[in-house]
């Protein structure tokens, strides 16, 4: 399952997701129909049961149609649980209630990429980095970038990650043949999309001398030591 650290969504004025007593309440300005779903989603999300939670938001959205937290939620649930599709419309609907909704926001961006839409993905990652100047988020779109052989843009923002000093300091993790994982630094990472880029562009030589240099820089990082035994492969098959 996809885990995303993202703060609590609300459910409507005065509901949250969590902490609802069961107990008669006193009347108030909100309608039993939305405090009694509320309870449901809360019930149904402390047992870990989305089906009926998700039934109980779409309820929810029925009767208070604009509020974009409730579409918030919704998108959170099918991602959690891989329906990307899903997850991407329902995170696009919040957006277009609330542009400035951050949360959507990353939820269709990483929805989309899941489902290989690279280009809507590159849009939703573009605000986010537009919103924050968050460099990992720069990283994700130098990624799309280069896959959407947009190479001008995928080297400024690879430019932009190495030039940056907590580039040094922020590791991701690369798939290795033991599965343990392989951390390297962000900068290093984009200098191996520097390498990629060289390569799909069919500059073959340079791109071998670029995936050289991030073995210099990273000795035993093991995607590119076979990303560069696959090019050599290439090469002397030509």
């Amino acid at each position: 399952m996809k885990k995303i650290l993202l703060s609590p969504v609300f459910i409507g004025a005065g509901l949250t997701l969590f902490g609802q007593s069961q107990e008669v309440v006193q009347k108030d300005s909100i309608p039993w129909e939305l405090r009694k779903q509320s309870i449901i989603y809360n019930t149904a999300t402390a047992f870990n049961d989305p089906v009926v939670a998700k039934v109980a938001l779409y309820n929810l959205i029925a009767e208070n149609p604009g509020n974009h937290t409730l579409y918030d939620s919704l998108a959170l649930i099918y991602f959690q649980y891989n329906q990307n599709v899903s997850a991407a419309l329902v995170a696009q609907q919040a957006i277009q209630l609330n542009p400035r909704d951050m949360f959507a926001t990353k939820i269709a961006a990483s929805a989309f990429e899941q489902i290989g839409a690279a280009d809507k993905a590159l849009i939703h990652y573009e605000k986010l980095y537009l919103t924050d100047g968050n460099i990992s988020v720069l990283y994700k779109m130098a990624f799309l970038q280069m896959e959407l052989k947009r190479f001008a843009e995928a080297n400024t923002s690879t430019d932009i990650i190495i030039g940056d000093p907590s580039a040094k300091e922020i590791n991701i993790v690369f798939p290795t043949t033991d599965n343990a994982g392989q951390e390297v630094s962000l900068d290093i990472a984009a200098y191996r999309i520097k390498a990629m880029i060289e390569e799909a562009r069919g500059n073959t030589d340079l791109a071998k001398a670029k995936y050289l240099e991030v073995l210099e820089m990273k000795p035993g990082f093991q995607i590119v030591q076979q990303q560069l035994r696959e090019l050599t492969k290439m090469k002397e098959e030509e």
